[in-house]
């Protein structure tokens, strides 16, 4: 009897949890990403003195921002399995991209990339963030899979960075 149990509980989880990520997926379709109005926000962050609420510089956190976006052209050095990025990854990202919010650790480079510089000076380090932005805008090549997301389109990469940049921000302040 257990056995059966199991079994029918291993077949059933993962029906209703892809069923319910279609759900999910659907709403956010819905949901705008404006890439250029972020784009202005961060712009009019030129020549303010900022502070970050984690143990990254400000610096550090535009030159991380700037590395994924770069990622997502360029392709990342290092990736999560893809049993990750096909059941964690793509669920987290489902549901970040709903719910218009990301969550994630703050502090934790991409995988493979180098640290950010510290040295860097937040000037140029937003500049860096703002020409990355530009740059993935225009950019009409094929895009290299997400280190633990997987395989996503322009509007879903979009998504991606906004949410990402987004979450980062949370912990800008004015100094």
């Amino acid at each position: 009897m257990k056995r059966r149990t199991l079994l029918k509980t291993a077949v059933a989880v993962p029906v209703v949890l892809a069923s319910g990520a279609v759900g999910v997926a659907t709403v956010a379709q819905g949901k705008e990403y404006d890439l250029s109005a972020l784009f202005e926000e961060l712009q009019a962050l030129d020549g303010q003195h900022l502070r970050s609420g984690t143990s990254w510089s400000v610096s550090e956190v535009f030159q991380h921002c700037a590395q994924s976006i770069r990622g997502s052209m360029d392709g990342y050095p290092q990736h999560y399995s893809a049993a990750f990025k096909l059941t964690a990854g793509r669920a987290a990202f489902t549901v970040f991209r709903a719910s218009g919010a990301m969550r994630h650790n703050l502090t934790e480079g991409l995988p493979g990339m180098p640290a950010a510089d510290a040295a860097v000076e937040q000037h140029a380090a937003l500049h860096r963030l703002l020409a990355a932005l530009q740059d993935f805008s225009a950019y009409q090549g094929p895009l290299a899979p997400h280190f633990a997301y997987g395989e996503l389109d322009k509007p879903a990469y979009t998504a991606a960075h906004w949410l990402h940049i987004r979450n980062h921000l949370q912990q800008i302040f004015p100094a």
